[in-house]
């Protein structure tokens, strides 16, 4: 007696993690049936009671050579990325994440150049880490041959079998797909004249949404690449920020991220960013209307958070995202239905980072540096560019 895929899907995504894997190896249909990523996506849910999670997070800080990944979810093992491979080149270096997209992690490893002292490139990986598997890139030179250029584009409800690295060189975009193992040009442009369409960038890293990298610019304004067209253009501003007055306020994008299908960012005035109350603002689709999330309103972790004195102390790299008092805004995860207002907001404030929940207005901390307790004139405050969520896939490369 055969049942229908619907039955036996249903029937796995209440199994636990771990049995969940087991239960892969039984056969070719069970096999088929969680390798799809809304099978994975259901059963994290399930897992924790229909809220809306990520599995967990990897902190990524090379300057400061941090790096770590923290679990939110029980049951769920954590990634372990020593199956990278160590080369001559990359013995004396360690693993970074360049970009996470559902499931499949960029990563990079620093190399040295042989006859050239100081000199260091990188190999880049593509990975999953739930089956363990790993490609190695080659990436052009003019490309750049920098991890803070690279940008995972993976939609697996659109394209479960074929993942694109967007490769933003000073001459052009180049876009690698994994379907023909090669690289094209999309964008020529000369990166060092002033007209450049990335002159004024805020941070290298893209996010990937409905199709496209979407890149926050210093100005307020989004600037995006539609990987498919090769087409370069500027995002529509919420509708505030179209009138002289909030650009002359100081309105700076603070966060761009994507969550559900949405894509949402958070900015803020300078009167704004001392309050620590703003908006998280969300785009649906190409229509390109504005509409608020939800507000949020972290004026009593600004109270009791305890800003560093005159004592030595100091909060280390606080830029614009940053509110007065160090913290700052880094992931969105989208609340389930089409109101997604039940969501949540990860934030940093100095040596932590909390969990902010948009229905009942509750802070937990979700993480915090214990080492900021032997040295606390390091404390270090992380950025959205430092924070790469993950939600594991069984995607096979």
């Amino acid at each position: 007696m055969t049942f229908p895929d619907e039955i036996i899907a249903n029937i796995l995504t209440r199994l636990p993690p771990k049995e969940l894997v087991r239960a892969r190896v039984v056969c070719k249909q069970w096999h088929a049936l969680t390798s799809e990523h809304l099978f994975m996506y259901t059963n994290l849910l399930r897992s924790n009671a229909g809220h809306p999670v990520i599995a967990g997070f990897f902190l990524n800080d090379e300057i400061h050579e941090k790096f770590s990944y923290n679990p939110l979810l029980r049951g769920y093992s954590s990634p372990d990325l020593s199956f990278i491979p160590t080369t001559a080149d990359t013995a004396n270096s360690e693993t970074y994440v360049s970009s996470s997209c559902h499931g499949l992690l960029l990563c990079r490893r620093r190399r040295r150049i042989d006859g050239e002292l100081g000199v260091y490139r990188a190999r880049h990986y593509v990975c999953n880490p739930e089956t363990m598997e790993f490609f190695e890139v080659d990436v052009p030179a003019g490309a750049g041959g920098a991890d803070q250029y690279l940008n995972l584009a993976y939609d697996p409800l659109k394209s479960r079998h074929q993942y694109r690295i967007v490769a933003r060189g000073h001459d052009g975009i180049r876009v690698y797909s994994s379907r023909t193992r090669s690289w094209r040009t999309a964008v020529r442009y000369d990166g060092r004249c002033r007209r450049s369409p990335f002159a004024g960038l805020r941070h290298p890293r893209g996010v990937f949404w409905n199709g496209s990298l979407v890149w926050a610019m210093l100005s307020p304004r989004l600037l995006r690449f539609a990987i498919d067209s090769g087409e370069l253009s500027e995002m529509p501003l919420p509708p505030r920020l179209r009138s002289e007055g909030w650009f002359h306020a100081g309105w700076v994008y603070a966060y761009v991220g994507e969550s559900g299908g949405r894509l949402q960012v958070i900015g803020y005035t300078d009167e704004e960013r001392r309050a620590a109350c703003f908006d998280v603002l969300e785009m649906r689709d190409d229509e390109g209307e504005w509409t608020v999330l939800y507000r949020v309103d972290l004026t009593r972790v600004k109270e009791l958070y305890d800003v560093p004195g005159d004592d030595g102390a100091r909060v280390a790299r606080v830029t614009l995202e940053h509110f007065s008092w160090g913290g700052a805004p880094l992931h969105v995860v989208r609340g389930p239905g089409e109101a997604g207002r039940h969501g949540v907001l990860f934030f940093s404030v100095p040596g932590k980072i909390a969990c902010y929940d948009a229905e009942s207005r509750a802070v937990s901390v979700v993480w915090q540096d214990t080492a900021t307790t032997s040295s606390p004139k390091h404390v270090l405050s992380y950025t959205w560019f430092n924070f790469y969520a993950y939600t594991p896939s069984f995607l096979r490369l």
